[in-house]
């Protein structure tokens, strides 16, 4: 019976570490799916910035840990939409906060520099997830092995 609780502890902290890595990818990809939509309305609809977090941007993880944040900084300290920008992305998981931060100085201004640039990131979010994904993928594997065979070896010391 101890030996299952064992396996068990062992098996979900293996999943606590592997959600725990995640968090980047997760939030990286909700970011993706949200800077396409940004970038439709900037070059197709020329939607405000305001107007979009308050309307179109404010479902899911993107819209809990980036979109949320920066639409109560913008309403709580008014128009200084490039520091509002800087502090809500500082708040994500690294590295997507320092690939984020350039957009905001070019924020204000909008139109094709700045629908370009969030083309950019697009592309620079992109490829850090699918490094990201393997290298999860690969780290799992480790993690996993390594909380067995740490289980392993507490079983046959107790026995």
């Amino acid at each position: 019976m101890g030996a299952l609780l064992l396996l068990c502890g062992a098996g979900l902290w293996c999943l606590a570490r592997r959600r725990e890595g995640m968090l980047p990818v997760r939030v990286g990809r909700a970011l993706l799916g949200d800077l396409a939509v940004l970038s439709y309305e900037i070059r197709t609809r020329r939607m405000p910035l305001p107007e979009l977090l308050g309307e179109v941007l404010t479902d899911g993880l993107g819209a809990e840990v980036l979109w949320g944040p920066l639409s109560e900084r913008l309403s709580e300290e008014g128009a200084a939409l490039p520091r509002c920008w800087r502090e809500s992305v500082r708040a994500l998981p690294p590295p997507l906060g320092r690939m984020l931060e350039p957009l905001g100085a070019l924020l204000p201004e909008g139109g094709a520099a700045l629908a370009e640039a969030v083309e950019e990131t697009r592309e620079e979010l992109t490829g850090f997830l699918r490094e990201e994904t393997v290298r999860q993928a690969s780290q799992g594997r480790i993690t996993a092995a390594l909380s067995l065979a740490g289980a392993c070896l507490a079983i046959l010391v107790f026995v």
